[in-house]
């Protein structure tokens, strides 16, 4: 049986993202707030700013390109079926049986982490569009707006964490011989086989990676 393997636009919206979004969580730790931003942090805000656009507008090409079908589309990341609930399931058993999931656009416990993680930066990215919209060219935010940043500051947090959860399994990943960062990447033109968003069943028992 061949293996289902992502599209070159995913494999390349996935790079954009993995890139813009750590760019983006460095430079926030570099920045100061506005109208009070200088050197270092006034070019950290911007760039701050900048590069969130990209990660949202990033975002949204991923959404459009899934929701048209692409790679399995909408429900692979976000299993509500039975179908998918039981291949989340079945892939949470795995784990406790230190099983690694199988990588590639399949309905199971990566897919809906995946999605999750990509409704987050989404989020993240809307509200600081919103925060960019609302704020003067010079100063500070009015206040009738503060809530946008503590909206912001709590989303960022959880983007932290999936950085850091996914960067971690990507290494267990690796660490186990799995190729799913092989798989995923751009620069490897091995052969790709497009799922049919209709086609896209649990997995069985195939081979795994072993921790």
């Amino acid at each position: 049986m061949e293996t289902i393997r992502w599209t070159p636009t995913t494999r390349w919206l996935h790079l954009g993202l993995a890139f813009s979004v750590t760019i983006q969580l460095l430079l926030s730790l570099a920045l100061e707030e506005p109208g009070e931003a200088e050197g270092v942090g006034r070019w950290a805000l911007i760039g701050h700013e900048l590069f969130g656009l990209l990660v949202l507008s990033l975002a949204v090409l991923h959404w459009g390109w899934i929701l048209a079908g692409h790679d399995g589309g909408w429900r692979r990341l976000l299993p509500w079926d039975g179908e998918g609930r039981r291949a989340v399931w079945t892939d949470l058993k795995g784990l406790l049986g230190m099983r690694l999931p199988e990588g590639g656009p399949r309905a199971g416990l990566p897919s809906l982490v995946e999605g999750l993680g990509l409704l987050v930066v989404t989020a993240q990215g809307s509200v600081g569009l919103a925060i960019f919209v609302v704020l003067p060219p010079a100063g500070s935010i009015p206040e009738r707006f503060e809530f946008l940043y503590q909206i912001h500051g709590i989303i960022g947090s959880l983007v932290w964490l999936y950085w850091f959860g996914h960067v971690g399994m990507a290494l267990v990943h690796r660490l186990a011989g799995d190729e799913t960062l092989r798989m995923i990447s751009p620069f490897r033109q091995d052969g790709v086989s497009e799922p049919n968003a209709r086609a896209l069943e649990p997995k069985g028992k195939g081979d795994r990676g072993e921790l």
